[in-house]
């Protein structure tokens, strides 16, 4: 049988925050940091309700804009905009 000790530990394991918790916010973050941060982990966290880190996977980084084809879809590329701690609109990525 398992020590109390070792129960409460295993609980207290299940509190722990979660990984996205544990991610830099973007509102944290300069815009030329959080450019460099969707680039490189294709994700980027805001804080939803004040009070939720949530994961935002959207589009293609900045940077390969070139690449994305959306003229096949019938629509245009348009920028993805999230609130950094220097600007307001700080384009991340691009999306069709």
């Amino acid at each position: 049988m398992k020590s109390l000790g070792t129960l409460l530990a295993l609980f207290g394991l299940s509190l722990a925050p979660s990984p996205a918790a544990a991610q830099a916010l973007a509102d944290q973050m300069t815009c030329d940091q959080a450019i460099a941060y969707y680039e490189k982990h294709g994700v980027i966290y805001v804080l939803a309700n004040g009070k939720f880190a949530v994961p935002l996977r959207v589009g293609v980084p900045v940077s390969q804009a070139g690449t994305l084809q959306c003229h096949d879809r019938g629509t245009t590329p348009r920028p993805y905009t999230v609130s950094t701690k220097d600007t307001w609109r700080c384009t991340i990525a691009v999306s069709c």
